[in-house]
């Protein structure tokens, strides 16, 4: 794996952000192979291949505004897959959250796309309405 393989998969993090930001769901194809795993922890749940994403993602209320921060690219795997740990914060009516996305992304003659995202909380500020 070379930089510019780093710098796609940063890349590849970002247009996450982009896509769920614009609600793009025919895009989800260019970050998410066709049988890919979201897993969204025990309170929202685990979700199998794109349309089960998109049908998720098309009614859950998401936040304003997602955000990834201090992508580490933890290198290549035995089986060609790449380890990726991203520090998320999103903004959303009320207040903030955050948490860690473990990923684990796959090189294709598409570009590089996610073979799993898991997203673990770790934090939230509700800011009150005064």
């Amino acid at each position: 794996m070379d930089s510019v393989d780093k710098v796609e998969i940063h890349e590849l993090v970002s247009r996450y952000c982009h896509i769920l930001d614009t609600r793009n769901w025919a895009d989800l194809d260019k970050i998410f192979l066709p049988d890919a795993v979201v897993d969204s922890g025990p309170t929202l749940g685990v979700y199998r291949g794109i349309e089960e994403i998109a049908k998720f993602w098309y009614d859950y209320a998401h936040p304003d505004g997602h955000h990834a921060l201090n992508v580490i690219v933890e290198g290549e795997q035995p089986d060609g897959t790449v380890k990726v740990v991203t520090k998320g914060f999103f903004a959303r009516s009320g207040g903030f959250n955050g948490g860690d996305y473990h990923d684990v992304v796959r090189k294709t003659d598409q570009g590089w796309r996610f073979v799993s995202r898991t997203y673990v909380p770790r934090w939230k500020v509700d800011v009150s309405g005064t």
